[in-house]
């Protein structure tokens, strides 16, 4: 396919020609958009062939011209969110297959599972391990976790520039697999679970970040929704897996449950060393536009568009130089965009959903459920179910359509939560609604959007809005029950759903569209 795709009417781009256009900006994307076209019969000509080789070549001097024009070297590290999301959009059509791109992001998943997995696998033992009755003990067990996820938020932004999108999903197996085992391997007090369960919150928090940023690079664009849904997939099989050892094992156990939980890290960690590839959008940015082609080729197959891309990608930020300060996503040119990404996190927990997964079984106890923890587990398998419709409606219906459908389920079942009297069945069928309207698109569309409207700040917007999630996690923890005792879960409820109607109006007005975009489009419409 390499002559048709990279010729295209009877002109053709020399080498200088490309070049000078590539200097211009919008230049270089219209030059790159009306390239020269030969019948496809020329393939197997010699003199088509040659053509085809010639222009190989001048594609990639064109990108390393692009990249002596910044001052850059393979030995400086610079700002590598400024690509935009790099080389992308670029799964050709025809008989390519996503195989290896899909197999990178399930691999990469892994520390997503362990972000839902190490969630909810605590709330079986918790008693066991803290004291029955000792609350104290219990609130740290499980707020040390979220205190160790913000910080690995806050870390995740510096990281991914740094060391690159591979060697963060590396630095996030270590983390996730070094906390299980210090709980293990400690005496069984407290002291070494509360470190270990912080540990663990580190690898959360970067997990979070890291995770759906290296997705949604390594992604083709017409997969990028629905590979990006993968992340939340996986927290949700997580979250469920989680539940069925608690149900499974006795709390007791739970140092067996935690060594199960040092294996989905295990694999991450020899994954990321001996399989997953670094992003072409960090290849790129270093200056490595050779291996950068041959990544992307890998995962978006054999074409000229993954040179082509590589070029434009370069010269398009060919002003760009040094990494990018965190303190410039709070400039004034970048607000609309942050506070987007943090609003649509602020309205995901504000709607209740951690009230829910933190407090199911109280809440279902509370409604005479005799096995709440049974009750629980099938929220977890409504939310995996929901999540996996996410995969499949995200890239026909659309972020911001099916942000708005998820929010506008969400507000009527709990309102059906607070009106239903307490009888158990109206409380168990809202919840499950409510839970698969969560799925659909408020639990896995925001991380995908950061990713997508964040720009050549990709990662210190996702910092940023992961960090506020982290934070909003611990205030719900820690304010849910008193509120509710003191107001009562009737109306903690009407508040849920009053939030969630606030976050209607909030995405009608200011959210994008963003289904089927380059990242170059996405930012010219905000």
């Amino acid at each position: 396919q390499s002559g048709p795709s990279c010729q295209r009417g009877s002109e053709h781009f020399s080498a200088a020609g490309m070049q000078l256009a590539l200097t211009r900006g919008g230049a270089a994307r219209a030059g790159l958009r009306h390239r020269a076209k030969v019948d496809p019969l020329q393939r197997s000509t010699p003199s088509g062939s040659r053509q085809a080789s010639r222009l190989r070549g001048n594609w990639r001097a064109t990108a390393r011209m692009a990249f002596r024009r910044t001052g850059q070297t393979r030995r400086g590290v610079p700002n590598t969110t400024a690509l935009s999301g790099g080389v992308e959009g670029l799964s050709p059509k025809g008989e390519f297959s996503p195989a290896f791109a899909t197999s990178c992001v399930f691999a990469s998943a892994l520390g997503a599972l362990c972000f839902g997995l190490n969630l909810s696998v605590i709330n079986g033992p918790l008693e066991a391990i803290a004291g029955a009755g000792n609350l104290q003990a219990q609130g740290l067990i499980v707020s040390v976790l979220l205190v160790g996820a913000t910080l690995g938020s806050i870390l995740a932004g510096k990281a991914v520039d740094s060391i690159g999108r591979k060697s963060s999903l590396l630095l996030t197996g270590a983390f996730l697999l070094a906390g299980p085992l210090i709980c293990v391997l400690g005496s069984g007090s407290l002291g070494p679970v509360v470190l270990g369960r912080g540990v663990v919150g580190v690898g959360v928090g970067l997990a979070s970040s890291v995770v759906p940023q290296y997705i949604a690079e390594i992604s083709p664009k017409h997969l990028r929704g629905t590979l990006g849904s993968v992340n939340q997939l996986t927290i949700c099989f997580g979250i469920l897996l989680g539940n069925v050892l608690n149900v499974l094992l006795s709390a007791h156990r739970w140092k067996f449950m935690f060594t199960l939980c040092a294996l989905p890290p295990a694999g991450l960690v020899i994954l990321a060393l001996g399989f997953l590839p670094e992003t072409p959008n960090f290849l790129v940015a270093t200056g490595m536009v050779d291996k950068a082609e041959e990544t992307a080729r890998l995962l978006w197959g054999d074409s000229e568009q993954v040179a082509e891309a590589v070029a434009a990608a370069a010269a398009e930020h060919s002003g760009d130089g040094g990494i990018t300060p965190m303190t410039e996503i709070f400039s004034a040119k970048h607000r609309k965009m942050l506070t987007i990404c943090c609003m649509l996190f602020v309205f995901q927990q504000m709607s209740g959903i951690n009230a829910i997964v933190f407090f199911s079984s109280i809440l279902f106890g509370q409604a005479g459920f005799q096995n709440p923890a049974l009750a629980s587990l099938t929220i977890g398998a409504v939310n995996l179910f929901g999540t996996l419709g996410t995969c499949f409606l995200v890239e026909r219906m659309g972020r911001k359509s099916l942000l708005g459908t998820s929010f506008s389920v969400m507000a009527v079942a709990l309102l059906g939560m607070a009106l239903g009297g307490g009888q158990s069945s109206v409380i168990l069928g809202c919840t499950m609604v409510y839970t698969l309207g969560f799925a659909l698109g408020a639990g896995a569309i925001p991380g995908i959007y950061v990713q997508e409207i964040g720009g050549e700040l990709r990662s210190q917007a996702s910092s940023v809005a992961f960090t506020v999630h982290w934070l909003l996690n611990i205030a719900i923890g820690q304010a849910f029950l008193p509120l509710a005792n003191a107001l009562g879960m009737r109306a903690m409820f009407v508040c849920f759903s009053a939030v969630c109607c606030c976050a209607l109006v909030f995405i009608h007005k200011f959210c994008v569209e963003t289904k089927g975009k380059t990242f170059e489009e996405i930012k010219s419409l905000l």
